[in-house]
């Protein structure tokens, strides 16, 4: 039995302990502004009476009969068909000593940029649950110090809305006056609304290319998994690594986030430590399954790397043809001389025959002048 207290038309409101991830996600209080000291309330223990951890924030809220179900983590888990409507309710609990004014709304959860879940802003543009929610008082409500009161809230499910699952949240705001700065801060819970319109489950997984660019000495690999289908599911991945025979996988994060329909969630992986010579194949391989449900694996395109040792390649070219360069000059250097020297010695040899023979070189000074002065 789900914290309902009417059901109107052919509804069948169900709490189903799913998820447990995501509401821990959404259990904290978000923040706006610079807020010295502002809290959030955490998952509360499982009790009709306020959250004992709540005591320490500003405040807290829990579903209408939390402690007294199956319900979990304080959050609302409805199935519904297209067309109908049911109604529940929250409390909020005030543990300041001052009486406070809350503002209480409903809206969509969409993928945050950094991954996992968020409530989108008030005064967005709601489609789903955020605009199907409504609650049956004024938005704002002022609780007395230490003391709690009920919200009340229907939720009507649009007629022709596709089957599958959807999710939006009840946020209850807290906005302490400005101080000196002029700055507010505004602390808000988000109580996630899990909606499942009975139907045909399309678990529809899809990857964009598979992209690297260098990173740290490694390659960075990057690929964004999209939900096209109709039910929620979280995801996990690895890129899987081939080199001649040999494999290996590296994972990829986040893992474990939750992606919504229509919803979208970017993977990270680094390759480190690759060879200098070599060649590798990436695939990344992403898995989401369904919380309770099937499974699916899909694989993205094959990125093929190639490495070479370009520089040590080019300085080892460039040292052979300067060595190819040295020789060739050492070379005619060296025939030079080594012509030289056959033609000393030739010429060495041709002044020693003569010698022998009694033939001086006419060139020698002294033995031609002797010649010429010779005795009667």
């Amino acid at each position: 039995m789900n914290s309902c207290l009417r059901a109107q038309g052919d509804t069948t409101p169900t709490h189903r302990a799913r998820l447990p991830a995501l509401w821990s996600l959404l259990l904290t209080g978000l923040v706006l502004g610079l807020a010295p000291g502002a809290q959030a309330a955490p998952a509360p223990v499982p009790s009709p009476t306020p959250p004992e951890s709540a005591a320490g924030a500003p405040f807290g809220v829990r579903a209408g009969l939390y402690g007294l179900t199956t319900l979990n983590g304080g959050h609302f888990g409805y199935a519904l068909k297209a067309g109908a409507r049911i109604e529940d309710s929250a409390v909020v609990y005030n543990e300041s000593d001052e009486a406070r004014t809350f503002h209480v709304y409903g809206a969509d959860v969409t993928n945050a940029a950094g991954g996992g879940l968020a409530p989108a802003q008030e005064g967005q543009r709601m489609a789903a649950v955020g605009a199907w929610l409504k609650l049956d008082s004024e938005a704002t409500v002022t609780v007395q110090p230490k003391s709690s009161a009920t919200v009340r809230f229907s939720l009507a499910v649009p007629a022709g809305t596709p089957p599958g699952s959807y999710l939006g949240s009840l946020v209850t705001a807290l906005r302490t006056p400005a101080v000196s700065g002029g700055v507010n801060t505004e602390t808000r819970i988000a109580r996630l609304v899990e909606l499942t319109v009975p139907g045909t489950a399309d678990l529809q997984v899809t990857l964009s290319e598979l992209e690297h660019r260098p990173a740290g000495g490694g390659e960075e690999f990057t690929v964004t998994v999209r939900n096209t289908g109709n039910v929620l599911y979280t995801f996990a991945g690895t890129l899987n690594v081939t080199s001649g025979s040999s494999a290996r996988t590296v994972p990829l994060t986040p893992t474990g986030i939750y992606v919504i329909p229509g919803g979208s969630a970017t993977l990270t992986g680094r390759l480190a430590d690759l060879p200098a010579l070599g060649r590798r194949a990436v695939t990344a391989s992403v898995t989401a399954t369904v919380p309770g449900g099937a499974a699916k694996t899909v694989d993205s395109n094959t990125v093929r790397l190639s490495y070479f040792p370009w520089l040590i390649a080019t300085l080892a070219v460039g040292g052979l043809l300067a060595l190819g360069l040295l020789l060739v000059i050492t070379r005619k250097r060296r025939r030079a001389w080594l012509r030289r020297r056959a033609e000393e010695r030739n010429a060495l040899r041709a002044l020693r025959r003569e010698l022998r023979a009694g033939n001086p070189p006419a060139d020698a000074p002294d033995e031609a002048q002797t010649a010429g002065t010779g005795h009667p």
